[in-house]
């Protein structure tokens, strides 16, 4: 008898125990640098696919951007120059890395990551890396990105005294 409310107990305490494990595995929310990556990586993906429609979802009326040369882009010209690339069967891949929310209040976010791309081209596979920052807001009660300021990455450091 004391085994099987023992038993009853138990099960009732695991089921209560239920909800939280479920909520525990929510996506992330708009305060997650795991949200903001996450814009990130969609357009990096519609980038290779050439899927136009995602960076007019993601994009602001008002979008501004500079370059990797430092030339502004307005949204359009942005858009254009992403999605002039080669298709994915060439062989492009993307990774981020060193994701960062370097500002985050109410309704403004910046962000920076480095970018690494490989693309396919005549001779094999080139790797390109570039150093985005990133300005979110909302906007009609949605994120989209205001900003997006594109250079080259530093090359890595050396250590002193290394040998060449």
């Amino acid at each position: 008898m004391i085994a099987r409310m023992r038993m009853r107990l138990g099960t009732v305490w695991l089921l209560g125990l239920a909800p939280a494990a479920s909520l525990a595995q929510c996506a992330p929310g708009p305060d997650s640098a795991y949200f903001f990556r996450n814009l990130s990586e969609q357009r990096a993906q519609a980038r290779i696919d050439g899927d136009r429609k995602v960076y007019e979802a993601q994009l602001s009326a008002s979008f501004a951007a500079h370059a990797a040369d430092g030339r502004p882009l307005s949204r359009e010209a942005f858009i254009d120059a992403e999605l002039r690339g080669e298709p994915a069967a060439r062989g492009r891949t993307f990774s981020i890395s060193n994701y960062t929310l370097v500002e985050h209040r109410k309704g403004h976010t910046v962000a920076t990551y480095l970018l690494r791309e490989d693309v396919g081209s005549q001779g094999g596979v080139r790797p390109r890396e570039l150093q985005l920052t990133e300005v979110y807001e909302v906007v009609d009660s949605q994120w989209r990105l205001t900003t997006v300021d594109v250079k080259p990455a530093a090359p890595p450091r050396r250590p002193t005294g290394a040998a060449l």
